[in-house]
């Protein structure tokens, strides 16, 4: 039932919107054209890490496109290997919502996001 609650409470404001969102670290890109943003987020009972990419280097963390979302876990790593190309790693986590790519409203560069956290899947 607090599983059932907690899923019910965070769909909405994934859906609709974020809650109060914090900045946990910060990762410019090595070519300093923009920033990846590790968070969290209030969402009811839980409180998932998130990861979001700004368009801007300097940019709020509510201005970016999430990328990663999760909770049950440490703050998810994040590592540039590339200018173009992005890592997000953990060592558990019950992901939410993932994206492998993204792309800069204001050039049309593609950058590719790979995810790194494990490989069994989430267990309660």
């Amino acid at each position: 039932m607090k599983k059932t609650l907690a899923l019910a409470l965070l769909l909405p404001l994934v859906a609709c919107g974020d809650g109060d969102m914090r900045e946990v670290s910060r990762h410019p890109a090595p070519d300093g054209s923009r920033d990846v943003v590790v968070g969290t987020m209030t969402a009811g009972e839980t409180e998932p890490f998130l990861v979001v990419m700004t368009a801007k280097p300097g940019d709020n963390i509510n201005k970016g496109a999430r990328l990663f979302l999760a909770d049950k876990g440490d703050a998810p790593k994040v590592s540039w290997d590339s200018p173009d190309h992005l890592t997000i790693s953990c060592d558990k986590a019950r992901v939410w919502s993932y994206r492998s790519f993204w792309t800069n409203p204001n050039s049309g560069a593609t950058i590719a996001v790979a995810l790194k956290c494990g490989t069994d899947g989430w267990r309660d």
